[in-house]
């Protein structure tokens, strides 16, 4: 289903920009220590040796400026002094000075080449940061929209924001050591030039960091409306919806939603980029000013002679470096402001929603018992963050090992919830669920979860190899493949993989070079192969056979104890006739279980069960 709608009721309130800016507190540059500070920590976590080398080679290239001016100054008061004499006499400092410059220049090269390795070292580790979070946190935490666009934003960050911080970081520093060395070297010949480099930076690096927040605010007032855009971007260039996009002609009217979402955003983006330049704009004028500023009080100061003209010629020299360096550092600091803002979205969301180590209320967790008697949940409720209403109330369901247990109720029951819990996917939000009479809440997740096979019925398709789709079940024998092979078999997907151009080394997935794919049944045999695989004393089958054909959906239920022969198999079917062997039933209306037993006790009892299996089997009759 579309998220976005067209409809004015439906329809979100457009953001104001500007009016959103000005309510919101402003950041104050006190908060730059403490940004920076997590923008470092992310960099040196990711590449600690590689961040050390390259600050040395900043600082080298830093000291190797201020030595060139140095060098100059003393070339120049020899040449002025009428010192020069022959050659002879300035070819060591010629000399030195060229080994300067060339070892400068070398380690400009070097710095560059692995600066780009720190980036790419400082993305990888921030995106696996996200990934272990994103797929290790509550799936709870999936349904609520403020975790989606936490999620987003850090996504996008972990990707760019590192390098820019880490690239800023290491040029604040060049910069800085270039700029006190060349303002150490003014201060030496005229202290009064100083003046002009501080009246010019500080309002210059304070306009570089208004511009950087007005961009974060502008990238966090976007993350809903850009995730409901990038939807609709897969939507209409997604394999999966493709059919039916064009079956009911919906390309033309999905890519209006799109471009009025992309409208809106340019729009803001104007008005964004207008209020950076008028910033960019003031904070050039400021910058523009110190050469002429500091070019009139040279001339000054030659001309009232109060210095001479070697140390006006250095102190030139210097300036004109002091105005590229102060340019660079004021654009390096801004971008470092304005990266540790963003960076800030990716530390915040790891931080926060990073899996504790206990269970909640601080108790241990303990090891999940080694074999399995019987799985109980008692009195159990459930209400999802997006919704008012509970999708289970006071449910109590017992399964105990070599017993096949059953769900059955109309759509929206509770069924497929109720399993999820039994799983340990979810956390009721009353009453407890015991594995062999220990809560599952104080039971080690990974242990817990490794003794249970779940197949629900939008199972994954994985865009690996077909044997890597069965393997996936338990990838700790990922090159097991004498039980891939039985697995797939007890599934009947071994024929159909057979069949493929490499069989079980066929990569799945026409998108790729020399892939292949399946029909839905045949894809749904190996969802069913990969839970066999597992080889889980607790299995957990949400409509295995909703995409089998009749007889191979008569033939899994017909086998079902054989295949899970020893384990305790919860099945939810639609179809009751598949059920009715079952060693018990539950039915579940509007999330509370409102009757249990055999299929004859609860035919004989007449109710809802009775109801719909007599609803169910005319149809079928009707349809044969």
């Amino acid at each position: 289903m579309v998220e976005v709608a067209d409809g004015d009721e439906n329809r979100q309130p457009r953001v104001d920009l500007d009016e959103v800016i000005r309510s919101r507190p402003s950041r104050h540059l006190r908060r730059l220590p403490r940004l920076v500070g997590h923008a470092l920590a992310v960099v040196w976590q990711a590449a600690p040796r590689r961040l050390v080398a390259l600050s040395g080679l900043q600082v080298f290239e830093g000291l190797a400026l201020v030595a060139q001016l140095l060098i100059a100054r003393h070339v120049l008061s020899r040449l002025v002094e009428g010192d020069a004499g022959a050659f002879s006499a300035l070819a060591p400092a010629l000399f030195l000075l060229f080994g300067v410059v060339a070892m400068g220049a070398v380690a400009v090269l070097v710095r560059t080449e692995q600066q780009r390795l720190l980036g790419e070292q400082v993305g990888w580790y921030a995106t696996n940061r996200v990934l272990e979070v994103a797929s290790a946190v509550d799936l709870a935490n999936y349904e609520e929209p403020e975790f989606t666009d936490r999620l987003q934003r850090a996504a996008l960050n972990a990707l760019s924001r590192p390098v820019q911080v880490s690239n800023a970081l290491l040029g604040l520093l060049s910069g800085s050591v270039a700029v006190i060395g060349v303002c150490g070297a003014l201060l030496a010949l005229q202290p009064l030039f100083l003046a002009v480099v501080v009246v010019a930076y500080v309002p210059a690096w304070s306009i570089a960091n208004r511009a950087g927040r007005l961009l974060h605010d502008f990238a966090v007032l976007q993350t809903e409306r850009d995730r409901r855009r990038l939807y609709l971007f897969s939507v209409l260039s997604r394999r999966e919806e493709a059919a039916e996009v064009r079956s009911y002609s919906l390309g033309r009217y999905l890519l209006g939603w799109h471009d009025r979402l992309y409208a809106e955003r340019m729009t803001d983006l104007g008005r964004l980029v207008r209020r950076r330049l008028r910033l960019g704009v003031v904070g050039q004028l400021i910058a523009a000013m110190i050469v002429p500023s500091a070019v009139a009080l040279l001339v000054w100061m030659i001309s009232t002679g109060r210095t001479d003209v070697s140390s006006a010629a250095a102190s030139a020299a210097a300036l004109v470096v002091l105005a590229g360096r102060l340019s660079s550092l004021v654009g390096n600091a801004g971008q470092l402001y304005e990266a540790a803002l963003f960076l800030e979205d990716f530390t915040a969301f790891v931080h926060e929603y990073q899996p504790a180590p206990a269970a909640a209320g601080g108790a241990p967790r303990v090891e999940t018992p080694s074999g399995f008697d019987r799985l109980v949940a008692r009195d159990v409720s459930f209400c999802y963050p997006s919704r008012d209403e509970p999708s289970l109330q006071g449910v109590s369901v017992t399964i105990a090992s070599g017993e096949v247990v059953a769900l059955v109720g109309e759509n929206g029951s509770g069924k497929t919830t109720l399993a999820k819990l039994l799983a340990g996917l979810y956390t009721p939000d009353q009453g407890t669920i015991t594995w062999d009479g220990v809560d599952i809440r104080t039971l080690d997740e990974e242990r817990l979860r490794a003794s249970i096979a779940v197949i629900f019925q939008d199972f994954a398709r994985y865009r690996l190899t077909a044997g890597e789709n069965i393997t996936m079940g338990r990838h700790e024998r990922f090159d097991d493949e004498v039980a891939m092979e039985v697995a797939a078999r007890a599934a009947g997907a071994h024929d159909p993989i057979s069949a493929l151009p490499r069989g079980y080394r066929t990569r799945m997935g026409p998108q790729f070079l020399g892939g292949s794919d399946l029909s839905v049944g045949q894809w749904q045999r190996v969802a069913l192969a990969r839970a066999f695989f597992r080889d889980a004393p607790f299995v957990i089958l949400d409509e295995p056979t909703a995409s089998l054909d009749s007889r191979a959906e008569r033939e899994l239920f017909d086998n079902i104890r054989t295949i899970f022969a020893g384990r305790a198999v919860l099945v939810i079917s639609h179809r009751f006739a598949n059920v009715r062997a079952a060693d018990r039933i539950y039915v579940l209306a509007e999330g509370r279980v409102v009757e249990e037993g055999g299929h004859e006790r609860l035919m004989a009892a007449g109710g809802l069960y009775a109801e719909l299996y007599a609803m169910q089997a005319s149809m079928y009759r009707e349809r044969a």
